[in-house]
């Protein structure tokens, strides 16, 4: 029992994947000045566009889950969450959630939900 309950805490803490990091990175994956931002520049992977900003996801040098802002090729926004989700409110107060992160029921109400790739929804209020 003492095994099998270690076994499922480790599990619990393991690093695992997003659908977007299974694939090969691309040119357009690309981000310059990643190592600088706590990234590994390895995994950076363009999912969109939201607002004119492009969005990418990314795993943190501590293998934090990143949701990166980058607009007019500027870095905008870097946030980094524990695992895999991490949220995000851009100024206009369009929320995105990456990952297993979602904002609650009452945070997003009267929001529209989009998919952004497989493992980013994009949540906006026009």
């Amino acid at each position: 029992m003492l095994a099998l309950f270690s076994t499922l805490v480790l599990a619990g803490c393991s690093p695992t994947t997003l659908p977007e990091f299974e694939a090969v990175q691309t040119d357009r994956d690309l981000l310059v000045g990643a190592a600088s931002q706590d990234v590994d520049a390895d995994s950076t992977r363009y999912v969109g566009e939201v607002e004119g900003a492009d969005i990418y996801l990314a795993r943190g040098t501590d293998d934090t889950l990143c949701l990166i802002h980058i607009r007019d090729g500027e870095w905008e926004h870097t946030g980094c969450g524990a695992g895999l989700g991490i949220g995000s409110t851009l100024e206009t107060g369009t929320r995105i959630e990456a990952g297993t992160f979602t904002f609650p029921d009452d945070e997003v109400a009267g929001g529209k939900r989009t998919r952004l790739s497989d493992s980013v929804t994009v949540i906006s209020y026009r």
